[in-house]
Parts: C-alpha cells; structure tokens; sequence
C-alpha cells in the first residue's frame, strides 16, 4: 500500500507498507478491523509515528467496532479508567516502575497508558470512502513499563481463560507479552520453554482459585500477591460501563518483580467495545444499566463468563469499593457531566454526514462483530451512552448509599 494521513483537508505523511486485518474477532465481520504496517516510502525502512504524547508505533490500528457503532464506548471506557488510576497520586503506576529507566532514558515513560487510547478517523481507499474507525494506540510493551529482557517484567492476557479461578494457569488461554521467551508465539505452551515464567504465573492464578474455593484468607494474604487499589479500580470501571466480557478475557495482569515464590501483580483494563448497554446473547431493556444488577456478581450469567476472584472482591473488600467509589465521586472523576462533556469533545471529531455513509457502507443489521447490532440498534446512539452514565452512576450511589455528603 501507499498511505497519506491527513488532519482534516492537511496532509501531515505519506509512507509505503501493508495492511492487514487485526484481531481475533475482526476474522469474520463484515467491518473489519485494520492494521497498517508502515515503511519509509524511499529507504524502505520501518517507519516510527508519533500521535501527541502516544509512544512512537510502526504500526497503524484501526478498529471497525462492528459492535459498537457509535466508536464512543472503548474510547470512553479507558479515558475514564485512566482518570481513575491517576487518582490521587497522578501517576498510573507505583513511582518505583517509572525510575526503573532512570538509568537509560531519565525515566522519561510519564506517557505511558496502561491500556489504549483512540480517536475517530476516516478511512479512504483510492478516493472511494471505506467507513469511520477508531485510530488506536496498540498498547505495546513501552505503555506498561516493561522490559521484556527482564524475566521478572512480566505482562499476560487471558484468551477466554477458563481455568483461571479454578487456580490452574494454562498457558495457552494467555497470551505472554513479557519476558520475551524465544520461539514463542501467541498461546504457546511455556511450561517447559520457560518454566520460571510459568511457575511465576502459576502463583498468582493458584493464590485466585484458593481464595475463590475458600482454602486461603483473601484479606489476611492479598499484600503478598496484588496491588489492591488497581484490583479496586478495575471493578469498579467494570461496574460502571458494565462490562461483561472482562472476567476471563480482555484484561491485562502484570508485575515488574514476579517469580514464583513472590511478587505484586496489577490489573488493567483493555478492549471496552462491548460495554453501555452491549452485552453479548442479550438485547433490549435487560442490558439497560438499572436493569443488570452488579456486574462482577454476575447473577444472570451474563456474557457466559465467570467473575470469579473479582466477584469475591464484592464480599471480602466492599468496604474497600465503596470508599473508592465515594473518593472518585467526590474528586469528579466520576460524573455524569464530565462523562457527557467527554463524549461531546470526542464526537465532534466525526463529520455527521460521513457517520451517514458509514451506515450506508455498513448496514446496522448486518453481523459486524460478536453482538446482534439487530437486537440492539437502539443502544446505537450518543445520547443512549450519555443516559447510560447518568443511569448507572445513581444507581451504583443508590446501592451503596453515596449522596455526595
């Protein structure tokens, strides 16, 4: 391919590569998503991007979000979440992951995201309009601070890991994004390969499955084994964007100091389409925020995934919960207004008559991604994900008595 980007009517690049699609669930949409590889048109060389404060990429995401027409709810969800992490300290992470490069850069990683970021773009082919995506950061190894030559940096994410609250860790529902292992490709068996990285990860997931199955004592171990607050923070972004395909699936564990006798591990939130009212198998009022009930509780079975240790959190640290959800509401990180003003900034970035070539392009009917948009068309719109947030936030203040006192 030869590809130009443009900021409005200005080109800003043009570069030579490929495209391909991307993801897993991209396979069989009919939107698909895309990935452009870039080179320097006259070296031929890899082409480096740098997108604001983003970390520089040789590779172009563009996400279709067959489920979520909009384009607003991943985007949101993680803008929300970071906000969130921030609080109080106004860093992402523990100071201690930035000075790890003190020695090679200064430290100069304050950038880092911990998930992706995205805004909307416009997709043209040899002057014909392909459709509206989302250009989106790739979450690479630089966002979560890790250096993939140190093999107690490590970074996992679960593919649909059925095994995991069970306490067993099975590589190949994961896939290792650090250490680099060599040979390896995504789900590969590391249990002989990289035995060490293995029985890390093994300690952490069996601590899990004892503490669901009751063998351990969650609240007398867990200083052993997470970081509470980014645990605390992830339920509760679950909760608010009710998002229920973040049990076994699309979520980040990590630690900079595991091995498989000790170690720290976070978790962070990644790939939020299905979220604000999308649930998979379900359509209609039930998946309305004052209708789902407690996300992480999971009583309808919801999305077919189990929640497992996040659920436990709900009993063991609903204390806990409670006061981070009392602390970010009073800080106005979550808010109805701010959520509203976001989305507005966000979306004036789409031109709404190209919006109506996207449709006709794609048709809200058709099977663009793993949700029935059919069931849900109603849930397509800007205004429905602003009522959402209002909706859900009162009701969350509603269950745990917050009045903003």
């Amino acid at each position: 391919m030869s590809v130009t980007v443009f900021e409005g009517t200005t080109p800003l690049f043009s570069a030579s590569g490929t495209w391909q699609t991307q993801g897993q669930s991209s396979q069989g949409a009919l939107k698909q998503n895309w990935k452009l590889k870039l080179k320097n048109s006259s070296t031929g060389n890899k082409l480096s991007l740098r997108i604001g404060d983003w970390f520089p990429m040789t590779s172009v995401t563009l996400k279709g979000y067959g489920t979520d027409r909009t384009l607003v709810r991943d985007s949101l969800t993680t803008a929300i979440w970071r906000e969130m992490r921030k609080n109080p300290s106004g860093l992402l992470a523990p100071l201690s992951a930035y000075q790890y490069f003190d020695g090679t850069d200064l430290g100069t990683h304050t950038s880092a995201l911990f998930t992706t970021a995205g805004f909307p773009a416009e997709l043209w082919q040899n002057g014909t309009f392909l459709g509206m995506y989302v250009l989106r950061s790739p979450a690479d190894l630089p966002d979560y601070l890790m250096d993939d030559s140190n093999n107690q940096h490590i970074l996992i994410q679960p593919q649909h890991a059925g095994n995991i609250w069970e306490g067993t860790f099975t590589s190949t529902e994961w896939t290792v994004q650090s250490p680099a292992i060599s040979g390896y490709d995504d789900q590969d068996d590391i249990s002989t390969s990289a035995p060490d990285i293995n029985a890390a990860c093994s300690r952490i997931v069996k601590w899990f499955g004892d503490c669901v199955a009751g063998n351990v004592d969650a609240r007398a171990t867990y200083p052993q084994y997470i970081d509470l607050q980014s645990f605390l923070d992830y339920v509760l972004i679950c909760e608010l964007a009710g998002s229920y395909d973040s049990m076994q699936n699309n979520f980040e564990l990590g630690s900079w100091n595991a091995t498989s006798t000790s170690g720290i591990w976070s978790v962070w939130l990644y790939d939020c389409d299905e979220t604000w009212g999308l649930i998979i198998g379900l359509g209609g009022a039930k998946s309305d925020a004052e209708n789902i009930g407690w996300v992480m509780e999971n009583p309808y079975g919801y999305g077919w995934q189990s929640p497992g240790f996040f659920k436990l959190m709900h009993t063991i640290f609903r204390p806990e919960l409670r006061a981070r959800w009392a602390q970010l509401r009073q800080a106005g990180i979550i808010d109805a207004a701010r959520i509203k003003r976001w989305i507005a900034e966000y979306v004036v970035l789409i031109d709404p008559t190209i919006m109506q070539q996207d449709l006709e392009n794609w048709k809200l009917t058709g099977a663009t991604g793993s949700i029935d948009v059919s069931m849900n068309i109603e849930k397509e719109s800007v205004s429905y994900i602003m009522n959402y947030a209002q909706t859900r936030i009162a009701w969350i203040d509603a269950q745990w008595g917050y009045s903003g006192a």
